[in-house]
């Protein structure tokens, strides 16, 4: 059997997939399965075992994932699933030529798309479950699994061998439990301020009980100046490795405090013991694990005014700006 499952996502959501390709590989252990997403995703699927082959588009235009879909038609895919798909996907994936389709709308109407019909479309549900849901319309009954990121021995060995060094530059203890802040997140209202990641960090160093480690984009270093507030702090800084390496370095973490972003789930799939800082986002759609490990930060307030009324953790908001950052900032006090 020739699989192609696809999922045009950001980081984070496909980091989350990797639980569903889990559960697809131990259901047709001799499927051929190849993955259809977007190249700024490479580094996340790279030497996952369920995966023979990675197909990539390089942007996101329409156009682009036609033609790409028009020349996997040659491999005679036996299914096309379509995981948390957009409407461009939902029109277009019968170019692909898979004997059958089974396309999960992102915005969970209940329209049918494809040739199997997908259980509880239209509920409200998490990312997790809804990539279980199409193999569900396959007849697959699995379990949810925890996402999973595969690194390789020599990337590990090679990440420990950098944070030990790092630690060691700014004077700390490679041995102490290790605890990573991980202040990235792709929008700017989804990171919590930087004043109050400063005053968490020093405050957390304050207490002697964790090796701190910042790891963070370059971009955002220089923007926030974290080489100076680093050193002042006496603390290693990390922010120059790209994504792999990045993925290989937060595996070597032991705790970590990140934003409702990609970062947070890499470390989770490490098991990664995950404080969530969650502002404008929805956790019911991106937190679905035990709050007594990987712990989540939320409040209620006004401003977040998207989805259903009476589900706050549905509720999201989708400004561009905000003069007051409240979801964010009314953190703070719980931290």
């Amino acid at each position: 059997m020739k699989i192609l499952a696809v999922k045009l996502r950001e980081i984070g959501d496909t980091v989350i997939w990797t639980a569903a390709l889990s559960s697809l590989k131990q259901a047709y252990p001799d499927a051929e399965i190849h993955i259809l997403t977007y190249a700024s995703n490479a580094a996340v699927l790279a030497h996952h075992p369920a995966i023979q082959q990675l197909h990539f588009l390089p942007d996101h235009s329409r156009k682009t994932l036609i033609q790409r879909l028009w020349r996997l038609r040659a491999a005679r895919f036996d299914f096309l699933l379509g995981f948390n798909a957009s409407t461009s996907l939902c029109r277009w994936a019968w170019l692909a030529g898979a004997r059958q389709m089974v396309l999960h709308h992102h915005s969970r109407r209940s329209r049918p798309w494809g040739s199997l019909k997908v259980p509880h479309a239209g509920e409200l549900e998490d990312a997790r479950l809804r990539d279980l849901r199409v193999l569900q319309a396959m007849g697959i009954q699995s379990e949810p699994q925890k996402p999973k990121i595969t690194l390789l021995p020599k990337e590990s060995d090679w990440a420990e061998t950098l944070m030990v060094e790092k630690i060691k530059q700014a004077g700390g203890d490679p041995k102490k439990a290790r605890l990573l802040f991980l202040p990235g997140a792709r929008h700017p209202l989804h990171r919590y301020p930087k004043d109050l990641w400063l005053k968490l960090v020093e405050k957390t160093v304050g207490q002697n009980k964790y090796q701190v480690v910042v790891m963070v984009d370059p971009e955002l270093s220089r923007e926030w100046d974290l080489k100076t507030e680093c050193a002042k702090l006496g603390i290693p800084l990390i922010d120059q490795a790209r994504l792999r390496e990045f993925i290989a370095l937060v595996s070597r973490g032991d705790k970590a405090i990140a934003n409702d972003s990609g970062p947070s789930h890499i470390a989770v799939s490490f098991d990664v013991e995950t404080t969530f800082l969650y502002g404008p986002g929805c956790s019911g759609d991106f937190h679905f694990y035990d709050p007594q490990i990987h712990p989540l930060i939320r409040i209620e307030v006004p401003c977040r005014s998207k989805g259903p009324p009476g589900n706050e953790p549905f509720r999201f908001c989708t400004v561009s700006e905000c003069s007051h950052h409240r979801c964010m900032r009314g953190l703070a006090d719980q931290l």
